[in-house]
C-alpha cells in the first residue's frame, strides 16, 4: 500500500478518445470500516455533482494484498478498454465512466497455488519464509476469535506436527464456535459438537506432503483401523493441524468478506445510489462477489436498483439465490439480491476451478454433508456448500449457458434472474478472470 491514500483518485486513466477516467481505492478494516473517510467523501461528492453516468464497482478475491489487487483491477479495466477498441465496440453516448476498487484484509489465506500472487522461485529460501509467515498470520487471526484464556493451548497446539486424539478432539472444544454458522448464504443453526468436528477433519485430511490443498474425503490409508459405529479413539491417523487451521481460515476469511459487504461497503453502495444518477456496475471475483452481495442484501430496499453484478467464480454457496434451500423452508441467504439489480446477474464457474469444485466445500460442510461428495452425478453440485464458481446457481430460476466471445449475443431470456455462465472453455482456473469473454460479459451487462 502506498505511503498515503490521496483524497481524490488513486490514478487516472485515459481511454481512447482521451477522456480521463477517475480511479478511487476505497480501503476497509477487517470489521468493515473504511480506513479511508476523506477519499471516501471525495468520491461521493464527486457523485452528488453528477459528473458521471457509470460507475464500475469492483472487489478482489482473498489473499490479495494492495500490490495484487490494484494490478488485477488494472489489468482487467486495461482488458476490458482494450477488448472495447479493438472490436469497436459502442458505449451509450454520454458515457462518462469512474472506476472504484474496494480494498479489504483478505491475506491470511493460501487457498492454493494460484492465490498466492507472484511466484517464488523453487528453492528460494524466500519461499519457506512466506510459507511460515502465512501460516504465523492464519494462526493469530484465528486466535483474536477466541477467549483469551484458551489462545495460549490453541497456539501449543496449532504448532504441533501431529495431533493424536486427545489434542484433536482438546483442539476442536476450543475452536468448536467458530463452527456456530457458516454464515448469511444458507441457513444453519446448528453447532456441531467437538467429535463431529474431529471425524469431519480425519475425512478432510491430505496426505503428509499436499499441505496447499485440504485433501478430499476418501477411505482409510492402508493398515488403519476403524471399529464398527466409527468412535473417535478407533481413528489411529494422528492429524496435521496445518491443514485445520486452513480450513478455519477458510470461514474466517468468508465471514470477514461478509462483515465488510454488509457493514462497509453496503453504506457506500447506499450513498453511491443516493448521490446521483449514475448507473452501478459491481463486479465481484471470488470472496468479492460475497462482498457484493453482502452489500447489496445489507438493510432494507436501496434507494434504487443496481444496474448489473458480475460475480467471476464466486466463493459462496452455489444455494444462495434458491427460492428455498433443500433440507429448510428457508431461502438462499442472497435471495432477495435479485430483486435489485436490474439487469440479469453474471456468475461465472468453471471446472477447472479446482478450489471451488474441489475443496471449499469440504472446508464449509457439515459431518452430515459427507456422504453427499460421494453420491453426487458427476457435474453437480456435492453439497448444500458446493460453490457457486464451481457448479453455477440452482433453485433460482437460473439459466445456466456456455460463455460467448465478442460480438456473440447472450439470448437474456425476460424473466431470467440470473444466468449461470460455464466458463470451463475460456477460465483455466480460480484467478483467471481477465479475458475477452469475461470482459464482453461485463460489456454485455454494461452497455444495455
Amino acid at each position: 500500500m502506498p505511503d498515503r491514500l490521496p483524497p481524490g483518485p488513486y490514478r487516472t486513466l485515459r481511454l481512447d478518445d482521451g477522456t480521463e477516467v477517475p480511479y478511487y481505492i476505497i480501503p476497509f478494516d477487517k470489521k468493515g470500516r473504511c480506513d479511508g473517510p476523506e477519499t471516501r467523501a471525495d468520491l461521493i461528492d464527486k457523485m452528488r455533482k453528477g459528473m458521471y453516468t457509470d460507475v464500475f464497482l469492483f472487489s478482489h478475491g482473498w489473499n490479495n494484498d494492495w500490490t495484487v489487487a490494484t494490478k488485477r483491477y488494472e489489468d482487467f479495466i486495461a482488458g476490458f478498454m482494450e477488448m472495447r477498441r479493438k472490436h469497436g465496440l459502442k458505449v451509450a453516448t454520454p458515457y462518462r465512466p469512474l472506476l472504484v476498487g474496494i480494498f479489504w484484509p483478505s491475506t491470511a489465506l493460501v487457498f492454493g497455488v494460484e492465490e498466492e500472487g507472484p511466484a517464488i522461485a523453487a528453492g528460494d529460501p524466500a519461499a519457506t519464509d512466506r510459507a511460515v509467515a502465512d501460516e504465523r498470520q492464519s494462526v493469530r487471526e484465528l486466535a483474536d476469535q477466541l477467549p483469551d484464556g484458551q489462545v495460549e493451548r490453541f497456539y501449543e497446539l496449532a504448532q504441533k506436527e501431529a495431533l493424536n486424539d486427545a489434542e484433536a478432539l482438546e483442539l476442536a472444544i476450543i475452536v468448536r464456535p467458530l463452527y456456530a454458522s457458516v454464515g448469511d448464504e444458507v441457513p444453519d443453526e446448528t453447532m456441531p459438537a467437538p467429535e463431529t468436528i474431529v471425524s469431519t477433519w480425519r475425512a478432510n485430511a491430505p496426505e503428509p506432503d499436499d499441505l496447499e490443498d485440504f485433501g478430499t474425503a476418501g477411505p482409510p490409508e492402508p493398515g488403519e483401523v476403524q471399529a464398527a459405529g466409527g468412535g473417535l479413539g478407533s481413528l489411529l491417523r494422528r492429524l496435521d493441524p496445518r491443514p485445520i487451521v486452513r480450513a478455519l481460515t477458510v470461514r474466517q476469511m468468508k465471514d470477514r468478506a461478509g462483515t465488510v459487504g454488509a457493514r462497509g461497503v453496503g453504506a457506500l453502495l447506499r450513498d453511491l445510489l443516493s448521490a446521483g444518477k449514475a448507473r452501478l456496475h459491481l463486479i465481484g471475483h471470488s470472496y468479492g462477489a460475497k462482498v457484493m452481495l453482502s452489500a447489496i442484501a445489507a438493510g432494507g430496499d436501496l434507494p434504487r436498483p443496481v444496474q448489473s453484478l458480475l460475480l467471476l467464480q464466486p466463493a459462496v454457496s452455489h444455494l444462495c439465490f434458491a427460492d428455498q434451500v433443500p433440507g429448510t423452508d428457508h431461502p438462499g441467504g442472497y435471495r432477495k439480491v435479485l430483486a435489485r439489480v436490474k439487469r440479469p446477474i453474471f456468475s461465472t464457474f468453471s471446472a477447472h476451478d479446482v478450489p471451488l469444485t474441489k475443496m471449499f466445500h469440504l472446508a464449509l460442510r457439515r459431518s452430515d454433508d459427507l456422504g453427499e461428495a460421494e453420491i453426487a452425478a458427476a457435474g453437480e453440485p456435492p453439497s448444500v456448500y458446493a460453490a457457486l464458481g464451481g457448479f453455477g446457481p440452482r433453485r433460482a430460476g437460473e439459466k445456466l449457458v456456455d460463455i460467448l466471445d465478442v460480438n456473440q449475443p447472450y439470448d437474456l431470456v425476460a424473466g431470467t434472474p440470473i444466468f449461470g455462465i460455464r466458463g470451463t472453455r475460456t477460465i483455466s482456473g480460480h484467478g483467471a478472470i481477465s479475458n475477452e469473454s469475461t470482459w464482453w460479459a461485463l460489456y454485455t451487462l454494461a452497455s444495455g
